[in-house]
């Protein structure tokens, strides 16, 4: 007998574009095309999520999420928790799942299981009495919701996954280089992620300056930074090296484009840049920073150096150019890694899974 159809609500509050919010695209993009699940999404009015899950052909519906607007709605009952009330009123979702702070701050209470996703080391105030349970995407995070008295057995790990870039997606690398102003013989890094202090961009700057001419930097991402960044850039003399991109989908142009994945980050819980670099079969240089320290085995799928250390960060793109049998055994390490434990099949089927023991959990315990 077929099991019964699986309904997720998921809310997600996040006005722009983030790491956060692409996996949440992934996922939800994912899950509404797993046969047996069904979906919906409340997303913040605007925002870059609805835009990316409408085009996807998920079912979304708009609210404020938070402000003044939102307030003043409310009072006429089209506010968040008004919106959020009547779509699982008439959805009848399972689950409902909430992402981040925002997303989960308006999770409404009902016949369902309430889940919030946990990207970082937030506060688990905002959780409180908001959700029953709470998902990590590493160990470290796990552990911070435990250690902050979250109830054992109410906590679990599910990992991000990241997309099989589309067949022939390196054929795009003479393309992208010529659109990039790329020289021919140029070695190219890649870094990509919010234009932010936590991302240590400017210490792969500082780092670029160290290397001999021919290595070029493509940025890819946008951020309050940029402007502090592209100052650098100009201090030293390295504006014919340095592209800024800006936000992009997809990234495999750009990955075929580039010779080493740079994640030169201050702070990072996870890492799905990592996960990228090694979809797209580039060799990763990452600092010991949490989220990449525990993905990546050194010199196996990767190399790890010290956090803002850019002196190491140039020494090991340098030790790849020399070595090819390097470059070689940390693609092969990372795709290794990557079809093991962050394959979309993987992850997605872990979700289902997760979802669908919450579900009979809460059935016996209403049978009770």
């Amino acid at each position: 007998m077929p099991a019964q159809p699986l309904r997720v609500l998921h809310l997600i509050g996040a006005p722009k574009a983030g790491g956060a919010e692409t996996f949440a695209v992934r996922l939800i993009t994912a899950l509404a095309r797993q046969r047996g699940v069904e979906v919906r999404v409340l997303a913040r009015q605007g925002s870059w999520a609805a835009k990316q899950l409408r085009a996807g052909g998920v079912k979304v519906v708009v609210a404020p999420f938070g402000g003044v607007v939102d307030r003043v709605l409310g009072v006429f009952g089209y506010g968040t928790v008004a919106v959020a009330t009547r779509v699982a009123g008439e959805f009848k979702p399972q689950v409902v799942q909430g992402w981040m702070n925002r997303g989960t701050a308006f999770v409404p209470r009902g016949p369902w299981v309430r889940v919030g996703r946990m990207g970082g080391f937030y506060k688990l105030k905002y959780y409180l009495n908001k959700v029953d349970y709470i998902i990590g995407n590493t160990k470290e995070i796990v552990r911070h919701c435990l250690d902050g008295g979250w109830p054992q057995g109410r906590v679990e790990l599910l990992p991000n996954f990241v997309p099989v870039p589309p067949r022939g997606w390196e054929k795009q690398r003479a393309g992208m280089r010529k659109k990039l102003r790329l020289p021919e013989r140029a070695l190219v890094l890649l870094a990509a992620g919010r234009l932010h202090r936590v991302k240590g961009l400017d210490s792969a700057l500082a780092a670029l300056a160290l290397l001999p001419a021919h290595c070029h930097l493509v940025l890819l991402g946008e951020g309050p930074l940029r402007e502090d960044l592209q100052e650098q850039v100009r201090e030293l003399g390295l504006q014919k090296r340095v592209h800024f991109t800006g936000w992009v989908s997809p990234v495999a142009p750009y990955a075929a484009a580039a010779d080493v994945w740079l994640v030169p980050s201050r702070f990072e819980p996870l890492g799905n840049t990592v996960l990228d670099g090694w979809a797209h079969a580039r060799p990763v240089v990452a600092t010991r920073t949490q989220g990449p320290a525990g993905l990546i085995k050194n010199n196996q799928s990767g190399l790890l150096v010290p956090v803002d250390d850019a002196a190491a960060l140039a020494a090991a793109v340098a030790r790849l150019q020399k070595s090819p049998a390097l470059r070689r055994r940390l693609v092969a390490g990372g795709l290794v890694e990557l079809r093991q434990k962050f394959s979309q099949p993987v992850v997605v089927g872990r979700y289902v899974a997760y979802y669908r023991r919450l579900v009979k959990q809460m059935e016996k315990g209403a049978a009770a």
